[in-house]
C-alpha cells in the first residue's frame, strides 16, 4: 500500500464509513414508510437536502483547498437524517438553508465529519426551528393532532386500541420519518445487534424518558398512557437512534455512554417541560453534545478498572515476533548436506596428521639406531689399537 493511500483512508475514516452504511441500513424502513405515507413529497426532500449537502461539502473543500474525505458517505447520512425530520409541507428552501448550516456551521469547521462536536442533522434541525417555528411544526396535510402538541396542551389518546395503533404505524401527523414506532423499532434492533456499545446510550436515554413520563406525567388519563406519548410522541425515538449514537459525539467509555445518554434524556424531557417549541428534542441533543469531553472525565467504576488493568497487563508482556512470509521467502536457502561433508572431510584430515607424525618420528628413531649400531665397531677398533 502506497503512502498516498494511506493518507486516503485512515481507520477513521473506514470507521465513519462504516457507520455511515450502518445508518443507511437503518434508514430504509423509516423512509419507506415516509414514502407511503407522503408520497413523492418526501422524495424531493430528501433528494434536495442530499444534493445539497454535496454541493456544499465539495464546494468547502476546493475553497478551503484540502480533503476532508467527503467519501465517508456522511454527506447523503445527514441530508437523509434532516429531511425525515422535516414536515411533508416543508418548502425546498427549508431544506437547503438546513443542509447549508449543518455542513457549513457543523461539518467544515472541523475539517472530518468525526471532529465535529455536534450531530449536524440536530443542529440543522434546530437552525430550521428557531427561524421558521410554524412552518416546521405544521402538519396540515394529515388530519388530527400530534402527539408531542396534545403533551404541550395536557390532551391524552385515551386508552383504546385504535388510538395506540394509530401511535405505533405513525398515522397521526409528525415528522415524515419519526412518526412509525415500528420502524424505528426495526431500526434499534438492527443498531443493537450490530453496534451494542453504540446503543448503550440509545437504552439509557429512552430510560430518563421512561423515568420522567411516570414521575411527571402531562396527561390525566394514567402513567401508562404518559410513558407511550412521551415514549412515541414527536422525535424522542428517532433521536434516541440517529443522534445519541452518532459516532463524533459519543464519549469514549461504556459507563460514560450510559451515563451521558441518560443526563441526555433527562435534557430533553425538561426541554419538553419548559420549552417554548412544540419539539424541542434537538436543542436537547446539542446541550447533551457539550457534555462528551465531560462525561469521558467520570471516575471508572470497578469493572472499569479491572478491565484496564488487564489490558496495560497485555501491553506489558512482549508478544512473540512473527516473520512475515515474504521476508522467509527472501532468505536463501541453506545447503546443510555439503557443508555436513566438509565438516567430515576435515575431521578426517585433523585426525589422520597424528598419526603420520607418529609414523614419521618411530623411522627417525630407527635410522638412527642403525646408525649408532654401524659405527660401534669402527669406535672399538680404534681404542684397541690405542
Amino acid at each position: 500500500m502506497t503512502n498516498q493511500q494511506i493518507t486516503q483512508k485512515p481507520q477513521d475514516f473506514i470507521d465513519m464509513r462504516n457507520h455511515m452504511v450502518d445508518y443507511a441500513i437503518m434508514f430504509t424502513a423509516p423512509f419507506l414508510v415516509a414514502v407511503l405515507y407522503h408520497g413523492l413529497r418526501a422524495v424531493v426532500l430528501v433528494l434536495i437536502s442530499i444534493v445539497t449537502c454535496t454541493i456544499c461539502r465539495r464546494l468547502g473543500e476546493k475553497v478551503l483547498n484540502c480533503d476532508f474525505s467527503s467519501r465517508d458517505f456522511s454527506n447523503w447520512i445527514i441530508g437523509v437524517t434532516f429531511a425525515l425530520l422535516l414536515p411533508s409541507t416543508a418548502t425546498w428552501w427549508m431544506a437547503v438553508f438546513g443542509a447549508i448550516f449543518a455542513i457549513v456551521v457543523c461539518v467544515l469547521p472541523f475539517g472530518k465529519t468525526i471532529n465535529s462536536p455536534f450531530v449536524p442533522a440536530a443542529a440543522a434541525v434546530s437552525f430550521v426551528t428557531l427561524c421558521w417555528p410554524d412552518r416546521m411544526f405544521a402538519y396540515s396535510d394529515t388530519a388530527g393532532m400530534s402527539l408531542s402538541k396534545m403533551l404541550s396542551q395536557g390532551n391524552s389518546i385515551g386508552s383504546n386500541a385504535v388510538a395506540l395503533l394509530e401511535v405505533f404505524t405513525g398515522a397521526l401527523p409528525s415528522a415524515m420519518g419519526a412518526g412509525c414506532v415500528l420502524a424505528l423499532l426495526g431500526a434499534l434492533v438492527f443498531l443493537t445487534i450490530r453496534r451494542p456499545k453504540d446503543a448503550i446510550s440509545a437504552y439509557t436515554f429512552m430510560l430518563a424518558v421512561v423515568v420522567m413520563a411516570i414521575l411527571f406525567p402531562r396527561v390525566s388519563t394514567g402513567r401508562f398512557i404518559s410513558v407511550i406519548m412521551e415514549f412515541c410522541g414527536g422525535e424522542v425515538l428517532f433521536g434516541a437512534i440517529f443522534f445519541m449514537t452518532y459516532p463524533s459525539v459519543l464519549p469514549k467509555r461504556t459507563f460514560a455512554r450510559a451515563v451521558w445518554g441518560f443526563a441526555g434524556g433527562i435534557i430533553c424531557m425538561l426541554m419538553r417541560y419548559f420549552g417554548s417549541f412544540e419539539e424541542p428534542m434537538c436543542f436537547g441533543i446539542l446541550i447533551a453534545c457539550a457534555l462528551t469531553e465531560l462525561a469521558d472525565k467520570i471516575p471508572l467504576v470497578k469493572w472499569e478498572k479491572v478491565k484496564e488493568e488487564k489490558e496495560e497487563i497485555k501491553i506489558v508482556e512482549p508478544a512473540p515476533a512473527v516473520v512475515p512470509e515474504e521476508v522467509l521467502n527472501e532468505i536463501p536457502d541453506i545447503e546443510v548436506t555439503e557443508t555436513e561433508e566438509e565438516t567430515e572431510t576435515e575431521e578426517e584430515s585433523v585426525e589422520e596428521i597424528p598419526v603420520q607424525e607418529s609414523e614419521s618420528l618411530h623411522d627417525v628413531i630407527e635410522e638412527e639406531n642403525t646408525v649408532t649400531e654401524t659405527e660401534a665397531p669402527f669406535m672399538t677398533g680404534g681404542d684397541s689399537d690405542e
